[in-house]
């Protein structure tokens, strides 16, 4: 078994398949519509095969809740590994992200920073 793909729901999809494949890699999977329900896919894949299933609704709604909070239950951020976190984010600055932490020194990882996509999705960088 092994973890398919990820979905999230965007407000451009251009801009959030340019900012994914640009900064993360990802490679441009296909592409497709559900008229009935006013959404257009797209789906990236990373080298593992896994797959990251963008949404776009015709009439998107903000998101205004802070999925990061630890003590509501839910998915809280997705996570990317980088060589280098100071040139992704130099990288990624053309993008105006938000940093919501500083570079920080991980357990895990050498280090780690969350900021945020386009959509103001909680996204987490770190180096192993």
């Amino acid at each position: 078994m092994k973890l398919h793909h990820i979905a999230l729901s965007v407000k451009d999809l251009k801009l959030s398949k340019q900012f994914y494949m640009e900064l993360f890699g990802l490679k441009f999977v296909s592409e497709f519509e559900k008229p009935e329900k006013n959404r257009k896919f797209l789906l990236l894949e990373d080298e593992t095969s896994t797959l990251l299933e963008l949404s776009q609704d015709d009439n998107p709604e903000p998101l205004t809740e802070d999925i990061s909070n630890k003590k509501k239950i839910g998915v809280k951020h997705i996570g990317f590994a980088v060589e280098d976190i100071e040139a992704f984010l130099q990288k990624a600055a053309k993008y105006k992200i938000k940093k919501l932490t500083p570079i920080t020194k991980g357990v895990t990882v050498k280090r780690y920073i969350f900021i945020t996509d386009p959509d103001n999705i909680p996204v987490e960088i770190f180096e192993i």
